[in-house]
């Protein structure tokens, strides 16, 4: 029977690829395939899903039917002894922000020569690989640019039936409700091509332009000191400081519920490779306004608001306007969550199931 070994160096539940990875490997059990998932040697311990190490990897009598999914998402120190195994290997791609983004950031400039050292990585070892795969269109246009040969496009997978679910923190629900008239959220780590001082002017303009009082909400995890602090300076220039609640480490429950009470998820990111937070908006039932730059647009595909400008006050007056008009907000969610559909987890079960028969038994499986 042949053998699927999925690996990424670090896999955890709380992020968007190790979740991924966790629903593939589930999916390829429950068709009988004998289906594995490893990670770095330095991460073994504390990882949520991955059974196998590197040096494991490396001690394993693999056969010509066996399969290694690489996931890449940043330099990864352990690439050039994964490529020395002697299996067959397919690169997921799930995109490296462009190193000019943290450039002239201080503290967080030595990101920026990691990330360009990372896409230089993809471009030297592309021929190593038998078949790469972008989770968007837009990724899977890198992978062509890097020198992958035919590359395809999957997407990742998301938690539908979480964020479809009714349950939701009633308490933070009800808090956030009551502090503010108007709430917006956006989730994503505090680094520079997310663009939270947008996110900050939006806010900002938003209550100079319609005097309402107004919350941000913003999850994610901070990068960088230096860099976070600079946003807060913005906020007190802003006047809006006050207004603009942080949630590091927040619970699925806890995103779920911010997305439940906010009047619309804004974004303002220059570089996404996919925007997993845009579908579980979605699925929500928050309304998205977003610049579409990168993948995000064609994430939305013709659902929620899009922009093709940086101008924080278009953002701020589609927000009033959505308050205003109780049927475009309505309509708006209705095709977020027809949108949302084709990505749910079995559409995208069957778009891995597809590819991967092209190079493991998969049948044989179910037979056995």
């Amino acid at each position: 029977m042949s053998r699927v070994v999925q690996y990424h160096p670090s896999v955890i539940s709380a992020d968007a690829i190790g979740a991924s990875i966790s629903s593939l490997h589930q999916i390829l059990r429950e068709r009988g395939v004998a289906s594995y998932v490893a990670c770095s040697d330095s991460n073994i311990a504390v990882s949520d899903y991955a059974t196998l190490s590197v040096s494991m990897l490396k001690r394993m009598a693999w056969s010509d039917t066996d399969l290694l999914l690489l996931h890449y998402s940043f330099f990864n120190e352990d690439l050039e002894a994964l490529l020395d195994l002697p299996v067959r290997k397919i690169l997921i791609y799930h995109n490296v922000t462009p190193g000019h983004f943290f450039r002239g950031q201080g503290s967080m400039s030595w990101l920026g020569d990691m990330c360009d050292h990372s896409r230089a990585q993809m471009r030297r070892f592309a021929g190593a690989f038998e078949k790469g795969v972008g989770d968007s269109d837009f990724n899977t246009a890198e992978l062509r640019e890097f020198g992958f040969r035919d590359p395809v496009t999957i997407p990742v997978f998301f938690n539908d039936a979480f964020f479809s679910s009714r349950e939701l923190d009633n308490q933070l629900y009800f808090d956030i409700k009551a502090a503010s008239e108007v709430n917006i959220v956006f989730v994503g780590r505090f680094v520079p091509n997310k663009r939270h001082d947008l996110l900050i002017d939006t806010l900002a303009a938003y209550k100079r332009l319609f005097g309402r009082s107004a919350s941000l909400h913003l999850g994610g995890k901070i990068w960088g000191d230096e860099y976070f602090h600079a946003l807060l300076g913005r906020a007190v220039q802003g006047g809006v400081l006050a207004d603009i609640k942080i949630y590091q480490n927040a619970t699925g429950l806890a995103i779920k519920t911010l997305f439940a009470a906010a009047d619309a998820y804004i974004s303002m990111s220059e570089h996404e490779g996919f925007m997993v937070p845009v579908l579980e908006a979605f699925t929500v039932g928050c309304p998205v306004l977003a610049y579409a730059g990168t993948a995000v647009g064609e994430t939305m595909g013709p659902a929620g608001i899009k922009f093709d400008t940086l101008d924080p006050s278009i953002p701020a007056g589609y927000l009033e306007l959505l308050r205003r008009d109780k049927t475009l907000r309505n309509n708006i969610v209705r095709e977020q969550a027809d949108r949302a559909t084709d990505f749910y987890s079995e559409a995208t079960a069957r778009r891995w199931l597809s590819f991967l028969e092209g190079f493991v038994d998969i049948s044989a499986g179910l037979h056995s």
